[in-house]
């Protein structure tokens, strides 16, 4: 059982708390600190109330000195003033005063005068000090009346015509004032119901009157701002006028316009307490003399016309009507801007501001004015789209006049790769120019190829300029920079849809149908210039094929930097094909005239001097004729004077095929010709070499072949020069070998000849082989097996032959890299 608490002020001592148990120690403890702390609280309140009433006091002390004070000043005043003297001396001036006034008109008259003088001055103060405009208003109708009532008069003063034509400039500052007031966007709903008030006054005008007026001066201010010069923060600028422009007529009309209006009329002009304190007006000694019909003027004013149906049409009418301005003011400027980032970043900062605003438009369609907006913008990116798409036409005329002013030897001239002028190239950071400088002379750009290639390089830079735009548009996030939104706000979502999504797709549209139009119709302009080439391929081989190449570099060029954008990245068409053809016949012209030179002169020797190198049983040759070899090594030689850069595989597959199909004529001619007729060579007769020579024109007579052309290879031309006639370092057991009288070769060596013949062709078939043989390789198998029915050949020899030309033309594809 828990002991009780002893109350602690029945202790006598602090010693006898402590002769009871713990638990009632504690206790009274507890009820010690109770009653310390409600003490506290009682003192604390004691103590709050006191210094309150003592606060209250010392007002009261104060304000009691303050009446004290004035009571003493009002008696020292009523003091003074009931001196004796001073009474005696008012009533003597008032005495006189009433004396002297005889005709009162002519007082009114002069204090109207008085005050019609100084209106002009007060309202020139006023407007030049900044003051305020409402009050310049009220002068300036006070001023009228005066001035009406002055001039009805039959002597009137000759000097109130000056006065008049003094207020009426007056009238026109004050409104200009007024307008400047109504064009500030800074101005609150305050000042400009003040302003409209002035307005109302200076030109007797009602609140729809007001409301026209102030939305009339606010549509001038965003014509005026969209056309100023000063870049993109006029047209910025117009567009803050309008959503300001929505803002105010929300908040003023017809409200607080219809009231201030009202409050016009409850009390006359004159008691305004403004003008009473105007030192110019003097209207504490006047007001008495101006009369009634003036002291007690109240303006009327028609202030319940505009009610607000009535207000949010006009306000609808108004808003259309200067958004279609603006929207017209904003294509003028965007026609000089050229860059398409500056428009986007112009379209982000609109954008934003109308979605950020568009909760104090309520009175308009905000998708409506959002669409008008980025339908503007869309239309100049696409048109800056498509002009600059169009440059590729630029392009094609570039092509088309280097082609027409080819100079044969400079338009195709290209310095070799170790020039000495390759030393004298600046480095610039990282080699940059040094490595472009090699890469142009390894790949044979000629100046008109880097022109034009340079040209293109700039037009695809555009391009990607474009595109970035179009991924800037596509990847913007409206929501993260308009925080202030709701977020189940619908017309964000309809936004981010349209901004976001929509807006770069028609771009992106636009830009890959621009694109492909202008490719198309380049890829139209070559494939005529390749026309024109094949047309005249016959007058100047050499000139063709360089302007075949010139073609093809720059084809090649744009093929492999086409534009992401483009929807077909594999842009083959077929001119290439025939500009491949006709380089490949400029290539070919050279090596086999001189190859057909050549193979004629073997139907005259007597020997075959390559016999003694065949080896096998029986005696096979294992190496390809001088002929043979040498054509090879002519075709590769005219290939690299072309330059290096321009065979492809196609190209090579169709050099091959012409190969083919101009040796195999050669060869069957050949075959014939070398046949023994009636156990003698056909050299031996003169009638059969007769026939040969007609077959195969200017192939025996040295001044039938064709000059030399500008811009051929010089070492190819000394090649030509030439004769293939050389010995060869053989045997000299070789000169035993018996010969035959010098009109032709016997029958044995026209065999070893055929023999060494149909290993020429093994080699050429797979020098020249093809994945897909067209009918030159057929012909040359014709022509091989034309020439192994005339030999006495089993199949195991044909086939020895074969492989031992297809071992020889793998030791030796290497030296022929650009064929092989």
């Amino acid at each position: 059982m828990a002991t009780e608490a002893q109350d602690p002020k029945t202790l006598a001592s602090w010693e006898d708390a402590f002769q009871h148990p713990i638990a009632a120690v504690r206790g009274m403890e507890k009820q010690l600190r109770n009653d310390i702390d409600s003490n506290r609280e009682k003192l604390r309140l004691l103590v709050g109330a006191s210094y309150r009433d003592l606060l209250g006091t010392a007002e009261s002390i104060l304000e009691m000195d303050s009446q004290m004070q004035s009571v003493e000043a009002y008696l020292g005043n009523m003091g003074v003033r009931c001196n004796s003297r001073l009474v005696d001396k008012k009533v003597t001036n008032l005495r006189s005063w009433d004396n002297t006034i005889q005709n009162k008109e002519r007082y009114i008259l002069a204090s109207q005068l008085a005050v019609l003088r100084g209106c002009p001055e007060a309202i020139s103060r006023l407007l030049k000090s900044g003051g305020s405009i409402l009050q310049a208003a009220r002068i300036l109708v006070i001023s009228r009346l005066l001035h009406k009532k002055i001039s009805q008069l039959s002597d009137s003063p000759p000097y109130l015509e000056l006065l008049k034509n003094r207020l009426a400039s007056l009238r026109r500052k004050l409104l200009a004032r007024i307008d400047q007031q109504f064009q500030k966007l800074e101005a609150t709903d305050a000042v400009l119901v003040e302003t409209m008030c002035a307005f109302s006054l200076a030109t007797s005008s009602t609140a729809v009157d007001v409301i026209h007026h102030f939305y009339h001066i606010r549509q001038s201010t965003m014509s005026e701002l969209g056309k100023k010069a000063d870049g993109n923060m006029g047209i910025f600028r117009s567009l803050r006028t309008f959503v300001k422009t929505l803002k105010d007529a929300q908040n003023i009309a017809p409200a607080q316009l219809a009231r201030a209006l009202e409050n016009l009329k409850a009390n006359p002009l004159l008691q305004s307490p403004d003008l009473n304190s105007l030192t110019e007006l003097n209207l504490d000694i006047h007001q008495r003399w101006l009369g009634d019909d003036i002291t007690i003027f109240t303006p009327y004013v028609r202030h319940d016309d505009l009610q607000k149906p009535e207000a949010t049409r006009i306000l609808n009418r108004w808003a259309k009507d200067a958004f279609s301005s603006f929207l017209d003011d904003l294509r003028s400027k965007l026609s000089n801007v050229e860059n398409p980032a500056s428009i986007l970043d112009l379209r982000q900062e609109m954008l934003e501001l109308w979605l950020q605003s568009r909760q104090l438009s309520t009175p308009v369609d905000v998708s409506e004015v959002l669409r008008g907006i980025q339908e503007v913008f869309i239309d100049r990116l696409k048109y800056l789209i498509h002009q600059h798409c169009a440059r590729l036409g630029g392009l094609a005329s570039t092509i088309a006049s280097i082609l027409d002013h080819w100079e044969t030897g400079i338009s195709d001239d290209c310095p070799p790769m170790w020039d000495n002028a390759v030393t004298a190239v600046a480095t610039g950071p990282g080699g940059k120019v040094l490595k472009e400088a090699l890469l142009a002379r390894a790949h044979g750009r000629s100046r008109p190829v880097q022109t034009t290639t340079a040209a293109y390089a700039e037009w695809l830079d555009g391009i990607r300029d474009l595109e970035s735009v179009i991924e800037k548009s596509r990847k913007k996030r409206w929501a993260d920079d308009l925080d202030s939104l709701d977020e189940d706000d619908d017309v964000l979502e309809n936004s981010q849809s349209l901004l976001s999504e929509e807006d770069p797709r028609i771009l992106q549209d636009t830009l890959q149908t621009a694109i492909a139009s202008n490719l198309h119709k380049l890829q139209d302009s070559v494939r005529i210039h390749a026309d024109d080439l094949q047309a005249s391929r016959d007058e100047d081989h050499a000139t063709t094929g360089h302007k075949a190449c010139f073609l093809l570099r720059i084809w090649w060029d744009i093929a492999s930097h086409l534009p992401s954008s483009h929807s077909n990245p594999n842009l083959h068409p077929n001119f290439v094909n025939a500009l491949q053809s006709q380089l490949s016949e400029a290539v070919l012209r050279q090596p086999l005239l001189q190859a057909e030179k050549r193979l004629s002169k073997t139907l005259r020797q007597t020997q075959l001097r390559a016999r003694v190198l065949w080896e096998g049983d029986p005696p096979l040759p294992v190496l390809p004729s001088p002929q043979a070899f040498r054509l090879l090594h002519d075709v590769v030689r005219s290939m690299a004077a072309f330059g290096a850069d321009v065979w492809t595989p196609q190209a090579v597959g169709i050099l091959k095929r012409r190969i083919r199909e101009a040796l195999a004529p050669l060869l069957g001619r050949l075959s014939e010709g070398a046949k023994p007729v009636n156990g003698q060579s056909p050299t031996h007769d003169k009638k059969s070499s007769e026939q040969h020579a007609s077959t195969t024109p200017d192939a025996n007579d040295e001044q039938a072949v064709p000059e030399k052309q500008e811009g051929d290879d010089v070492l190819l031309q000394a090649e030509t020069r030439e004769d293939v006639e050389e010995p060869l370092p053989v045997d000299r057991t070789a000169a035993k070998v018996s010969r035959e009288p010098s009109g032709g070769p016997s029958e044995e060596v026209a065999r070893d000849m055929a023999v060494q013949r149909l290993f020429d062709v093994l080699y050429l078939q797979h020098a020249t082989s093809v994945e897909k043989g067209p009918d030159a390789e057929d012909a040359l198998g014709r022509i091989q097996s034309v020439v192994v029915e005339g030999l006495d050949l089993q199949s195991g020899d044909v086939q020895r032959m074969s492989r031992g030309a297809e071992a020889y033309w793998k030791r030796t594809e290497l030296l022929f890299a650009l064929l092989a």
